[in-house]
């Protein structure tokens, strides 16, 4: 691997990198040679890369949709960074907000090469629909185990990487006193969200800058990288790019500025419904190009005109091609399945999934006649305790029968990678510590005195599948199964 050697400009401060060789940093009065190094300046340090080894960035992303500050994060690491390969550890067909993606994880990896990335790698289902702190914990294991990843490149509200590992350590090492707070705000009723804010508030004197840290969702996603890059052991190194543009729960999308995802999902949601006047039943999906009609065609120009905005050029051909085929999505696309699955659910066995509480069970349970949509049961369900979000992961998990998260990552399943990424894919095998599945039908063999992997990956197999199936349904295509899905390569 290529750690990372870090010598800070003294006319400012710059980035503290975590790395293995990070305690060195002190004995050097001067520069370390660079004979051996090549150099690499970022805002006011500079750091100091083996040069003998090719140096490779991680991002962790769900890319839903790929969008045009996704395009900016790549190129900005390729550029700025000055780094060799870029590696995505991706969600797959099923997203953390317990939602399926709007478009299929093959997809958006072939938006993502299209864009600069060098290999795209599935995060197992059960990680990609996790909280926030497993989630993160679990793309870290996988750029980790591929033994070639040099640092963790994510977007962030402040942009600012030694206070996001500042308030990252202290919530790896979770003192005592902290402990108890957060576990009195708990029991008080509280979100997890806040009663973490409020615990540090209590143990913390600082805490207003940590509070402040903690309001922004990614700032929050920024600190559980560091948090599971400090509790691995792991020599990636964290570093935060500002984040731009829309904040990343916006739900309009504004010229000029890089779109959030959610913008334009919403975008896609609001000229999917039916027009007014329309005979069907308003609360369920509906295609808008499923007729041939005025407004049809004109809802169709206004999302190729957003897309235009909004999208990088690679990926506009892609996404118009999904949205005019219907091949895309939305959450209340699997209401029947819900419907079905709640029929069956007693306290007991809604009780055995991730993220699903006892007083959870007994609302679904007390609710479930008021079905109506998975959106509209999901409002139904919130209450100040907990977040919509842990319930859309829930009511997920439900469905698909997860039950727990793995420790560790045990495989890494290749969606697509860039030809010319052949050097890339060569040192992960010759360096990585799990394997590499390039062909599904070969993971048996692989996985053969794994039987945990296999099971995980078995998991994984029966999400994609369901949506699959759904997405052939919806616009009647002829049905695929994931072991004859072809591997994207650009």
């Amino acid at each position: 691997m290529a750690p990372f050697i870090c010598y800070s400009n003294p006319l400012g401060t710059g980035i503290s990198i975590h790395s293995p060789f990070s305690n060195l940093t002190s004995l050097y009065a001067t520069p370390p040679c660079i004979s051996s190094f090549s150099m690499l300046e970022y805002g006011r340090t500079t750091y100091f890369l083996r040069c003998n080894f090719m140096k490779t960035a991680g991002i962790i992303a769900e890319y839903n949709p790929f969008h045009t500050g996704h395009e900016y994060q790549i190129n900005y690491i390729k550029e700025k960074l000055r780094i060799d390969y870029v590696v995505i550890a991706m969600s797959g067909d099923f997203v953390q907000r317990g939602t399926p993606a709007l478009f299929s994880k093959y997809v958006r990896a072939e938006m993502a090469l299209q864009s600069g990335a060098d290999l795209v790698l599935e995060l197992p289902v059960s990680i990609s629909s996790a909280s926030a702190e497993l989630f993160a914990r679990g793309g870290v294991q996988l750029l980790d185990g591929l033994g070639v990843t040099d640092i963790l490149c994510f977007g962030s509200e402040c942009g600012d990487t030694d206070a996001l590992m500042e308030l990252a350590k202290i919530l790896a090492e979770e003192p005592e006193a902290f402990q108890d707070a957060l576990r009195r705000n708990l029991k008080d009723g509280m979100t997890f969200p806040k009663a973490r804010s409020m615990a540090l508030s209590a143990v913390f004197p600082e805490s207003e800058k940590y509070q402040q840290l903690l309001s922004s969702p990614n700032n929050i996603l920024g600190i559980e990288y560091c948090k599971a890059i400090l509790r691995e052991n792991s020599s990636i190194s964290p570093v935060s790019i500002k984040r731009e543009g829309n904040d990343y729960h916006e739900n309009t999308l504004s010229e000029n500025h890089f779109p959030s995802a959610s913008a334009i999902r919403n975008a896609i949601l609001d000229f999917n419904a039916p027009s007014i006047g329309d005979s069907s039943d308003t609360k369920h999906s509906h295609c808008f190009l499923s007729e041939s009609s005025e407004t049809s065609i004109q809802n169709f120009a206004f999302l190729a005109d957003m897309a235009k905005k909004f999208l990088p050029a690679n990926s506009l051909e892609l996404f118009l091609q999904a949205i005019s085929g219907n091949r895309f999505l939305l959450e209340n696309d699997l209401d029947t399945l819900y419907r079905y699955c709640l029929l069956q659910e007693t306290e007991e066995s809604l009780c055995t999934y991730l993220d699903m509480s006892h007083a959870l069970a007994r609302r679904i349970l007390s609710c479930r006649d008021q079905y109506e949509t998975f959106s509209q049961f999901a409002s139904l369900l919130k209450t100040k305790e907990i977040t919509r979000t842990r319930i859309q992961r829930a009511l997920l998990h439900m469905l698909l029968h997860i039950q727990s998260v793995p420790a560790q990552i045990p495989y890494a399943r290749v969606l697509g990678f860039r030809k010319n990424s052949s050097a890339l894919l060569g040192k992960i095998k010759k360096c990585g510590s799990i394997p590499l599945l390039t062909k599904l039908p070969d993971a048996s063999a692989v996985l053969e005195n794994a039987p945990q992997a296999m099971d995980l990956l078995n998991k994984t197999t029966f999400a994609s599948n369901l949506y699959e199936s759904i997405l052939a349904q919806k616009n009647s295509a002829s049905y695929v199964h994931e072991y004859r899905q072809q591997i994207i390569i650009v």
